[in-house]
């Protein structure tokens, strides 16, 4: 055992002076994974999401759901098939609100108003506003043709839940503020996602910091005005 140990000393002296072993060096940490957003953390859907329900359009909703595509989408989206919208509301053939996912990630709502469409598309959000909410998308359509006009106008608020099919609605209503509506669509996978639509006056109303609008669970609530976005 010595003879080893006397060995060992010799082959690392120089001039009879020991030197300095080196540190052994760590090994390299590996990068750590970048962290996933929360719309890559959700199961991709590839296939579009379904209508459930009344929200399928068949008889004057589809007839609806036609009209509302004649002035066109929005550039870099394609007019889906009328077996994947959802209608969430309409008033005969010249007013209503839909909308559709063509998959997981996108989403694209329609308003009509006089038989004129407008359209807002895009992806979801990394996070979404409010826990349970994957979307929420302001929008003022009414028309208006002078000043003597604006208690007219009404400020319309979609919103996409996740799950489905449990109801929303009011908990504290705000003056002025219209119904909840609503329709629900499935992917193929069984993932389902709610559709929601709710209006108040864009004018003349002051707002209310405690309306509220909540599953009928109240596992998900979130003001109705302004909504979180």
């Amino acid at each position: 055992m010595s003879t080893a140990v006397t060995l060992l000393v010799v082959a690392g002296c120089t001039s009879g002076t020991e030197t300095p072993r080196k540190a052994s060096q760590p090994a390299a940490a590996k990068p750590s994974a970048a962290p996933r957003s929360a719309v890559d953390q959700r199961p991709y859907e590839g296939l579009p999401a379904r209508p459930m329900g009344k929200a399928v359009a068949t008889g004057r909703a589809s007839v609806f759901v036609d009209a509302a595509f004649a002035s066109g989408v929005p550039t870099g989206y394609e007019v889906p098939p009328v077996g994947e919208v959802a209608v969430i509301r309409h008033s005969g053939v010249k007013s209503g609100e839909l909308a559709w996912m063509p998959d997981g990630r996108t989403f694209c709502f329609g308003l009509v108003r006089e038989a004129h469409g407008s359209f807002t598309c895009g992806r979801l959000p990394e996070e979404g506003p409010a826990p349970g909410l994957l979307v929420t998308v302001p929008v003022t359509h009414d028309r208006v043709t002078s000043e003597d006009d604006l208690d007219r106008v009404r400020n319309v608020s979609f919103v996409v839940a996740e799950g489905g099919p449990q109801r929303f609605d009011h908990v504290k209503r705000s003056k002025g503020t219209g119904p909840v509506n609503q329709a629900v669509a499935r992917f193929p996978s069984g993932r389902m996602v709610t559709f929601l639509t709710f209006d108040h006056p864009g004018h003349g109303v002051e707002l209310d910091p405690e309306a509220e609008i909540c599953r009928s669970d109240r596992a998900v609530c979130f003001p109705s005005e302004p909504v979180p976005h």
